[in-house]
């Protein structure tokens, strides 16, 4: 079974990357967004599964959009996708409980393997 998945990306290519390796995995992208403003509104109406936070935002990041979306659902379920390669920022996204952090570039192999590692830890939602 496929997750409902919000990605949060300000990068219109890799929002496209993503929701066609995601798709191709069987997921079912539900909405997108490209800052921290957009994102927690796109959280709200979306209720997703699943969120792909980058790391970097026009307006923020998003390791404080994982902080924001926490206080809507404090069951929210996110996975990191950084360009980043410090450890620090690592550990942080981890004490956050982000369940992994996807390195940029990575291919659809590796996306699909932190989706499962994390898939035990996902509540799918009905459909709204």
């Amino acid at each position: 079974m496929g997750f409902r998945i919000l990605i949060v990306d300000d990068s219109p290519v890799l929002r496209v990357m993503l929701t066609d390796m995601l798709q191709a995995l069987g997921h079912e992208v539900v909405g997108e967004g490209e800052s921290v403003k957009s994102g927690l509104a796109a959280f709200i109406a979306t209720k997703p599964d699943l969120v792909t936070l980058d790391v970097s935002l026009p307006d923020g990041n998003g390791l404080d959009l994982l902080q924001m979306i926490r206080k809507h659902d404090p069951n929210a379920r996110a996975v990191m996708v950084t360009g980043n390669d410090q450890v620090a920022l690592e550990k942080r996204a981890l004490s956050l409980k982000a369940l992994g952090v996807l390195h940029k570039p990575f291919d659809v192999e590796e996306l699909s393997a932190l989706i499962q590692k994390a898939a035990p830890f996902i509540r799918p939602r009905p459909a709204a």
